[in-house]
């Protein structure tokens, strides 16, 4: 209801009907004016709580939807944590086995090494050389 009809409209029918049974004072024509502006004023004022009411609606709206993109931005980042992982667990696999192979080639080399100098021994204990 438009604020034109609430205070101009409303009120005149209202005397106006009043006025039309014919038995309305002076009194009675500003009882029903001030009737009319009161209901003006409580439709305003109700007009307004709606009006507070739908911007905190709004508000809560946009909090709802930052906290949406907020939790959409932690997933594509724990995703993304996720893979690190895995890339870093395949790797650290992989330069495990590098680490054991390389332990069993030095091992492989020192039994090696260990067998040439027991031979060389063995060809010095006879007597041999070279």
């Amino acid at each position: 209801m438009s604020q034109f009809s609430r205070r101009l409209i409303w009120p005149a029918l209202i005397c106006a009907g009043v006025l039309a049974s014919g038995c309305a004072s002076v009194d009675d024509v500003r009882a029903a004016r001030a009737a009319a502006e009161s209901a003006a004023m409580a439709a305003n004022a109700a007009q307004a709580r709606a009006d507070d009411a739908f911007a905190a609606a709004q508000s809560a709206t946009q909090s709802a939807q930052q906290a949406n993109a907020a939790a959409a931005s932690a997933t594509q980042t724990a995703a993304a944590a996720q893979a690190a992982a895995q890339t870093a667990t395949a790797s650290a696999a992989q330069i495990h086995d590098q680490i054991l192979a390389d332990e069993q080639r030095a091992q492989e080399a020192r039994e090696a090494a260990e067998q040439a100098a027991a031979a060389n021994r063995v060809r010095l204990a006879r007597g041999e050389r070279g």
